[in-house]
């Protein structure tokens, strides 16, 4: 039974191919990727079936070897057809990777959390269009010569499967992000993304600066209330930090405002540094939960400071007064 079991496993695998956390059967139409160099970076392709090779792709352009499903893919001798293992299979170890498949409309905050090149916010269009695209630039000749030349700014296999998927004719890829990183999100991801998306973004960051300020207010009225109503006990609870006096509650509120409105104003824009400099997926969020903690911390110690200063300042303007009061030297008498 436990040979059975193993053998079960190992059959299954084979048929069946890991996308993430998810078995995955790879499809007509899919916009495939598999990891190169330790996950450096991807290689993508298009499925197509033998079907669509036999009865749409010239005949002259034919692979050796056909199989039920075979991949349009590009590289640095242009355009080819492999099978799905070749495609799967990284020389010169010869290694076999699981394939993922690319996702197509996804929400921002799933792009953000997922590494570049395996999921994009541009809708797909209809598989049969897509297959249709990738066997079009395949047979025409013109359009073999492009995508002979392999740049990994504008002329890669990232962007051959995405034109083929969404019919937009220019986007950067996952190869980018390794050379120019900046240049490919600044004007492509960060931007765009940021504005098309700021709405989301600044309803979510503003909701938790808000949170956080209700409850440290909320905090901080509790404990003005034990103040005000222990008051046999009021020099023990301040000693506690279990009260807190008036004046105390009116510094630490005003901190608190200054805090949360910091830390919300350098949180969105840590989102747009985030998405224009940086490879990592997740690398906007981290950046704008720590830049909004930072900006937090900055603010309030900041805002303190000046009001300790304009605290001093009255002081002193309230001891110059009363001393003016007592007399000036015109009001002095001189004793014989």
């Amino acid at each position: 039974m436990p040979s059975l079991g193993i053998s079960f496993y190992f059959t299954l695998k084979s048929l069946v191919l890991m996308d993430e956390d998810l078995y995955y059967v790879p499809r007509r139409g899919d916009h495939l990727y598999v990891w190169r160099k330790v996950r450096m970076y991807q290689h993508h392709g298009i499925v197509i079936s033998a079907k669509d090779i036999l009865e749409h792709v010239d005949a002259r352009l034919h692979p050796i070897k056909i199989k039920p499903l075979m991949i349009i893919e590009q590289n640095k001798r242009g355009l080819g057809i492999v099978t799905l293992e070749e495609f799967r299979t990284e020389y010169p170890f010869n290694y076999m990777h699981d394939v993922g498949c690319a996702r197509y409309g996804t929400d921002p905050m799933n792009y953000y959390l997922n590494r570049s090149g395996t999921c994009y916010l541009t809708a797909r269009i209809e598989e049969d269009q897509i297959v249709e695209n990738a066997i079009r630039i395949y047979n025409d000749e013109r359009q073999r010569d492009i995508w002979k030349t392999y740049s990994l700014i504008v002329k890669n296999c990232e962007q051959f499967a995405f034109v083929c998927c969404t019919n937009v004719e220019y986007v950067l890829g996952e190869q980018v992000l390794l050379a120019c990183n900046a240049v490919k999100c600044l004007f492509i991801n960060g931007i765009y993304n940021a504005v098309k998306f700021s709405f989301q973004i600044i309803r979510g960051n503003a909701l938790a600066a808000l949170s956080a300020f209700t409850l440290e207010a909320l905090i901080l009225s509790v404990r003005l209330f034990i103040y005000y109503w222990y008051e046999t006990d009021r020099e023990k609870n301040l000693i506690r930090k279990v009260a807190i006096t008036p004046e105390n509650y009116v510094q630490q509120m005003i901190q608190a405002g200054v805090g949360s409105l910091a830390a919300f104003g350098l949180s969105i824009a840590a989102v747009w540094v985030g998405s224009t400099t940086f490879m990592v997926g997740a690398t906007p969020m981290v950046c704008s939960i720590f830049f909004g903690f930072i900006g937090y911390l900055a603010a309030r110690w900041l805002s303190g400071l000046l009001i300790v200063q304009v605290k001093k300042k009255l002081r002193n303007d309230e001891k110059t007064v009363m001393y003016k009061d007592q007399g000036d030297e015109e009001d002095r008498i001189n004793f014989v």
